[in-house]
């Protein structure tokens, strides 16, 4: 099975303001992101450490979980997201909840392929720009827990450094709009339409 977990902890220090609660189209950016899960038919689940604040921005069934990794990052939280979720949970799309431009028909093609994936293939399959992985937006397999484990117990915070110690497949996008996302003003100005 997999699971829809959503970021919503970040401090929103370059936008100035919350990130999840910003409409964009008459939505806040994390109604957006749930739905977008819900579409997938998806049980979501949204790593924060404000529920209250949050919980009219979200669809009825969404669970949350406390964020315990406040300031230590999204890294953190995946692990943490682990360590919450039932063990049934095979798979993980980590989304942010700033992706104002990402569809369900967009991730619909590849989670469909899943169960079909199996984690000696990779423990994650995510898209990629240049050089770098996208993590904020892909598929992460319950076998790369340890690994996470073990690599932030050794005190690492990046996702690339983690990245680059497991086994990762590249996620065909044909829309890369997808990846677009919202750290300030200026971007959820410049944001892509259509």
């Amino acid at each position: 099975m997999t699971a829809a977990v959503i970021l919503a902890g970040g401090q929103s220090t370059r936008m100035g303001r919350d990130k999840a609660l910003i409409q964009v189209d008459g939505q806040s950016l994390l109604m957006r992101t749930c739905g977008v899960a819900q579409g997938l038919g998806l049980p979501i689940y949204v790593v924060t450490p404000w529920s209250d604040r949050y919980r009219d921005q979200v669809p009825s069934g969404c669970r949350f979980m406390s964020d315990e990794s406040e300031a230590q990052g999204p890294l953190v939280a995946l692990g943490q997201a682990w360590r919450s979720l039932p063990e049934a949970q095979d798979w993980v799309l980590l989304l942010a909840c700033d992706l104002p431009c990402l569809t369900a028909a967009a991730l619909h093609p590849h989670v469909a392929q899943l169960p079909d994936r199996l984690p000696s293939t990779g423990v994650a399959w995510l898209p990629r720009r240049g050089d770098r992985w996208e993590p904020l937006c892909g598929f992460y397999h319950r076998a790369g827990q340890l690994a996470l484990e073990a690599y932030i117990a050794q005190g690492g915070r990046s996702f690339q450094g983690w990245l680059a110690t497991v086994i990762v497949q590249e996620l065909p996008l044909s829309d890369r709009t997808i990846l677009f996302n919202c750290n300030s003003p200026e971007d959820l100005a410049n944001r892509p339409h259509g």
